[in-house]
């Protein structure tokens, strides 16, 4: 969704643990001896709550702590560059930090601050769960099951199950990761355990995997007036009326759960999503049907070819941090829906708010930025079952593979800042791109986003950062420097030993002749089409040029069209195909559009 907002305002110590990460394990196996709770299953919670992240002591957007993601939102707000503060959802499953206080004698300072104490509480809640469920404290990993359910906090049969049937997911398949070796073990968990949780049944009336938590949470969809003035999203037949479904689009709300459901929902607001995801649990809000056009992108040929999903949380404050369990919950969600409507799983076709291009120059300038920062987009696509860092290719192509140790780097100078104030490098997903290759040279920078011919380290800066998963033509090396043809002008970053990039293999687009092309936001039809069935006020506009030369990657090709939508009709008659062919590709950090025919498209 829309702006960004600042740093959580929440009282806490500073001074982190700094374990060292070869200690993690014996930590697991000692908190497990001393609750009787077996090792692996211990391991594979904090696993799937936190990916054994403590992520230095800072919370998470749903106020969990350590890598037991221990749960306390009291005090905690978050204050937004508007200076509002908004107080985080309160529920039960936001205080299990007491409760694991009280149950290990432990300080809830030390709970969140030492990593040992944070998972001794975490064994000491599963040792509870278990007890008052009526079990005993066996060695049994199967017997757990139950235990595990109550462990995520969540309300429903299907989340409940989500949760846990990832941990034992996690235990058959093993696990190496932050010093912890977690073998594989064949499991049969006592999936009858979960009848004494008295837990809740969500209807089946969703559009979504067998076994993830979605409820249908419809969306406004009225008229407001009566001269055709209505929301929050269209009536389509897609993929059947000739509206293919391209893209996935992936926001953060910078709101709540229930605030974001509640403005689609409830709300003339102009806006929805298909769906909101949320940050506590990871359940899902189904609220407009994927075959439907959700009004999400501020793009509307993406809009007319993407299915939207909001995520709970607030870009600039992603570092500290979005959940595992909302990462899960998202990830089946787009697995299954790339499945059924045959769309790439790659970076052109998954992308970020912050990749859709504006339609014009000036809508370009004011496009949105989210999910940010600290959207792990390599962790995302892992679970999507891709791995950017599978070497392909001769290296003219490149995908953006940021080293956490060579991306961002302080002894160089960069940083990552929200209106001047430092936030965290740890945890960011880009590059930055310079004029020329050294830290001394000034940033990139855009003609549609700043007047300034230097770019900035604001986090809504996009101009001048490569975000990983994002493939570019490689056009040369400079010692440790790497120059890409990015948003028509040359670009370099740090790349020592090809540290932040992977060999691609792909295609690659380039003028044809030797005059400059237009790039579009849009794959529209000519605007004779467009005027020829009424359509009034629009027209492709092109909003770059690329010069003779410059080669960037494919993204695929399609047909131009326009969805001339009304209230309350889904009729095919609404998509307006013209006759252009168009070819996409990553041209900056936004995709963008290109005709066929000012192209040649060639194997890299």
């Amino acid at each position: 969704m829309g702006a960004a907002v600042g740093l959580f305002s929440i009282c806490m110590a500073t001074g982190v643990n700094a374990k060292a990460k070869e200690t993690l394990q014996v930590d697991f196996q000692q908190a497990a001896k001393k609750y009787r709770v077996p090792v692996k299953v211990l391991e594979a919670v904090s696993y799937n709550e936190t990916r054994f992240d403590a992520h230095n002591g800072k919370p998470s957007v749903a106020g969990g702590y350590g890598v037991m993601h221990l749960t306390d939102v009291n005090g905690s707000t978050i204050t937004g560059t508007d200076n509002t503060s908004k107080a985080l959802p309160d529920s039960a499953a936001l205080h299990t930090l007491n409760k694991a206080a009280g149950l290990t004698g432990y300080s809830t300072k030390r709970l969140k601050e030492d990593t040992r104490t944070n998972i001794n509480g975490g064994a000491a809640l599963l040792a509870y769960y278990q007890k008052k469920l009526g079990h005993s404290l066996t060695s049994h990993a199967n017997s757990w099951y139950g235990a595990v359910e109550k462990y995520s906090q969540d309300t429903t049969k299907q989340a409940a199950a989500f949760f846990a049937d990832n941990v034992y997911k996690t235990i058959k398949k093993g696990v190496t990761k932050s010093g912890v070796i977690l073998t594989a073990q064949k499991v049969k968990p006592l999936k009858d355990q979960s009848e004494k949780l008295d837990l809740a049944s969500v209807p089946s009336t969703t559009d979504g995997p067998d076994g993830l938590p979605v409820e249908w949470v419809p969306a406004l969809y009225k008229e407001f007036d009566n001269k055709g003035d209505y929301g929050n999203y269209d009536l389509a037949n897609r993929p059947s009326d000739g509206l293919k479904i391209n893209y996935i689009v992936i926001h953060n709300t910078e709101t709540t759960f229930d605030e974001a459901t509640n403005l689609f929902a409830s709300t003339p607001s102009y806006t929805s999503a298909n769906y909101v995801i949320s940050s506590e649990q990871g359940t899902v809000a189904e609220m407009v049907r994927p075959q439907n056009v959700a009004w999400h992108a501020g793009n509307w040929y993406i809009n007319s070819h993407s299915i939207g999903i909001e995520h709970e949380g607030y870009a600039a404050v992603g570092g500290y941090w979005y959940t595992e369990a909302m990462y899960q919950s998202s990830a089946a969600l787009v697995k299954y829906l790339a499945a059924k409507y045959n769309i790439p799983l790659d970076r052109q076709h998954i992308i970020g708010h912050d990749n859709v291009p504006g339609l014009t120059p000036a809508a370009q300038k004011t496009m949105h930025w989210d999910p940010g920062t600290y959207w792990n987009w390599q962790h995302y696509f892992d679970l999507l079952g891709v791995n950017f860092k599978d070497s392909q290719g001769t290296g003219s192509i490149v995908t953006i593979t940021p080293d956490p140790d060579h991306n961002l780097t302080a002894d160089s100078g960069q940083k990552v800042t929200d209106d001047g104030v430092d936030l965290p490098l740890k945890g960011s997903n880009f590059v930055y791109l310079y004029q020329q290759p050294g830290f001394d040279s000034s940033l990139i920078s855009d003609k549609d986003f700043s007047t300034s011919s230097v770019g900035t380290t604001e986090k809504d800066d996009w101009t001048d950062k490569a975000v990983d998963g994002q493939q570019f033509y490689k056009v040369g090396q400079s010692g440790d420097w790497t120059e890409i043809d990015y948003g028509g002008q040359p670009a370099w970053f740090y790349n020592p030993n090809d540290a932040n990039t992977t060999n691609a293999t792909g295609k690659l687009v380039t003028p044809k002749g030797s005059s400059t092309i237009p790039v579009y936001g849009s794959a529209y039809p000519t605007s004779s089409i467009l005027k020829k069935n009424k359509v009034t006020g629009t027209k492709p506009s092109p909003i770059y040029t690329i010069a003779p030369g410059q080669k960037y990657v494919y993204g695929g090709e399609m047909t131009s069209d326009y969805f001339n939508s009304h209230f309350n009709s889904n009729s095919a008659k609404n998509v307006i195909k013209g006759n252009d062919q168009y070819v996409q590709i990553q041209f900056n950090h936004r995709i963008g559009f290109v005709k066929a025919a000012d192209v040649t498209v060639s194997d890299e």
